[in-house]
């Protein structure tokens, strides 16, 4: 269960980035929503199989998740708050959600990513998911 406890501070996190991205303005925001919405989706995925595997109880099963779930907008109405402070506070707490997601993507997604011999396709699906989020950024200048 401590892995668990890691996730909800990961989405509260998230959900908190995703609040400052929307103060910062409104197209970091949609980025930032399109890209976690990819990661909330899998991660839950990931989260929902190893809770099977550890729990008996279906609706337990349900409600972890679901409580999960509320935590992404707990964080981002954390930010709420965070809005009225001065500008350089602002990006101080941006900052620092930012650099939280990419430790986690350097210190565990890379570390896992490797664990296994690269192929073809992992490489072409993390191109296209990057040119995918380019062409986004792109659609909405």
């Amino acid at each position: 269960m401590a892995n668990l406890s890691a996730v909800d501070i990961h989405i509260l996190v998230d959900g908190l980035v995703l609040g400052l991205a929307f103060v910062a303005g409104e197209k970091a925001g949609v980025l930032l929503t399109v890209a976690l919405t990819l990661e909330v989706l899998f991660l839950s995925l990931t989260v929902t199989a190893e809770l099977n595997e550890a729990m008996e109880s279906k609706l337990r099963v349900i409600a972890t998740v679901f409580g999960l779930g509320l935590l992404l907008p707990l964080g981002a109405a954390i930010a709420l708050p965070v809005a009225t402070l001065p500008a350089p506070v602002i990006v101080g707490f941006l900052s620092f959600g930012l650099m939280a997601l990419l430790y986690l993507v350097t210190k565990e997604l890379l570390v896992q990513a490797h664990a296994r011999p690269d192929n073809s396709l992992i490489s072409a699906m993390f191109f296209v998911g990057s040119l995918g989020l380019l062409a986004i950024e792109e659609l909405m200048s």
